[in-house]
């Protein structure tokens, strides 16, 4: 499995800062490795001074922000239900696993029902870093959020496209 593959792996379950120590020093490279989800990115050769910084840095970062931003601690749509406190998403009284970014995007859509966003806006929101526009982490995680929440994802009621501008719930 390559590093890219691995830090995507990891987003599935955690949350916990990622820095890329890579030989590969191209831009496209670099983006990739911060689009997957890395909040760092540090080519070789490398002062260790320097990564050591990056480290202790990510790690304040990390220990510092608060665990959710849900600006309420309940959230529903129908029988769809997200208590902010607990990470807990029921439908139909069912719980239901998310993994933290799939639960912050579905919080993020339910704090603003009716709200369309975009792409971007959902990635620069959730990831809280600059979107690449050749990146399509945001549609993979919607159609996994709808795969574990909706009746039949093919015709989503919780989540809707909105062609051309992004989603909504």
């Amino acid at each position: 499995m390559n590093g890219i593959d691995t830090c995507l792996k990891i987003r599935e379950e955690y949350t916990m800062p990622i820095i890329f120590l890579s030989a590969k020093s191209e831009d496209m490279d670099k983006i990739h490795g911060l689009a997957s989800g890395a909040e760092d990115y540090v080519t070789k050769p490398f002062n260790p001074l320097e990564l050591m910084a990056r480290v202790k840095s990510q790690l304040r970062r990390y220990y510092m922000a608060p665990e959710r931003e849900v600006s309420s601690h309940f959230l529903e749509k129908g029988d769809l239900k997200v208590d902010g406190r607990t990470n807990e998403v029921f439908v139909r009284d069912r719980e239901v696993r998310l993994t933290p970014k799939e639960f912050q995007i579905l919080s993020l859509l339910l704090q603003h029902q009716g709200q369309v966003f975009s792409i971007q806006q959902i990635y620069e929101t959730v990831w809280k870093e600059p979107f690449y526009r050749s990146d399509n982490t945001i549609m993979v995680h919607m159609t996994k959020i709808r795969d574990k929440i909706e009746e039949n994802p093919k015709k989503p009621i919780y989540i809707q496209t909105v062609w051309g501008v992004g989603y909504k719930a």
